[in-house]
C-alpha cells in the first residue's frame, strides 16, 4: 500500500494549486541556490530525518530532489508517520526538462 502521491514535473503547478501544498526541495544547500522550482524551500534531506523537520501534518507537502529516489524514500516515511505527502518523479532534473520543454513551446506544453 502506497502512502503518497506521484505527482509528475508537468503536474507541479497544478498539484501545489489544487492542494494548497507545499513544495520542499530536500537538496543540500549549495544545490538549492544554483537552481530551484519557484516558490520552493530548502529543507536539505538531513535534516527531515528529524521527525518531519517541524513540518505541518495538516498541510500536503510535495517533495522533490536532484533525481526522484530520495524523496521517494522520505515522502514513503512520512506517510506512515500520518503526513499528506507527495514527490515529483523524476525529481528536479525532470521538472527542468520539462519548464525547458514549456517555455519553448511558448507555454502550451
Amino acid at each position: 500500500m502506497k502512502n503518497f502521491e506521484l505527482v509528475y514535473a508537468s503536474e507541479v503547478d497544478r498539484y501545489l494549486r489544487e492542494h494548497r501544498a507545499l513544495l520542499v526541495d530536500i537538496r543540500e544547500r549549495k544545490e538549492y541556490e544554483l537552481g530551484h522550482w519557484p516558490g520552493a524551500v530548502n529543507i536539505p534531506y538531513d535534516r527531515m530525518t528529524e521527525t518531519g523537520a517541524g513540518l505541518s501534518k495538516n498541510r500536503p507537502v510535495l517533495f522533490y530532489c536532484e533525481h526522484g529516489g530520495g524523496s521517494m524514500q522520505l515522502a514513503s516515511r512520512l506517510g506512515r508517520e500520518g503526513y499528506t505527502v507527495a514527490t515529483v518523479v523524476g525529481g528536479y532534473e525532470a521538472m527542468k526538462k520539462f519548464q525547458k520543454t514549456y517555455f519553448k513551446n511558448g507555454g502550451n506544453v
